[in-house]
């Protein structure tokens, strides 16, 4: 629990500085807009299928289960992940991304019967309505990061 908190801080303090430097070379707009670069092949060298993979497979926020487990919450399509959720359960990122750190913190994990190395993790909000993340633990070559798939889905109940 301790370097769970520790990682955290190292996390939260390394985004608000990213976020004070943006917002001292950059526009409101821009600030909001700007993503990390990352170095790759120019994108005219790049395949279609290597421009969708790394959209999909990018990792919008990372989070620890209960337990300590790796679960990325990435871009995703309209099958996983943050496009998936906001397609079929739209919520802003906020209340969303709390929600979804309250549940793998607190809440009552069962492996999902159907899908093993999967997750279905469920938590009250205080607002008194149930909340459902769905992860999984299975790592996807195509994403190259060696980092697990992740959330799947995540919504109230």
């Amino acid at each position: 629990m301790r370097s769970k908190q520790r990682i955290l801080a190292g996390v939260l303090s390394a985004t608000v500085a990213w976020a004070g430097f943006l917002g001292v070379f950059a526009g409101p707009a821009q600030a909001a807009t700007v993503s990390p670069v990352h170095m790759a092949a120019p994108a005219a060298q790049k395949s279609a299928a290597q421009k969708s993979a790394v959209g999909k497979w990018h990792i919008r926020n990372s989070f620890f289960g209960k337990n300590g487990e790796d679960v990325p919450l990435r871009q995703g399509d309209l099958k996983f992940g943050y496009k998936h959720i906001q397609d079929k359960h739209p919520e802003d990122d906020t209340s969303l991304i709390g929600w979804i750190d309250d549940t793998l913190e607190d809440g009552k994990y069962e492996e999902d019967k159907e899908d093993k190395g999967s997750w279905v993790v469920r938590n009250r909000t205080a607002t008194g309505k149930m909340f459902r993340v769905v992860f999984s633990e299975r790592e996807d070559g195509a994403s190259k990061d060696g980092r697990p798939v992740g959330i799947i889905t995540a919504f109230l109940e």
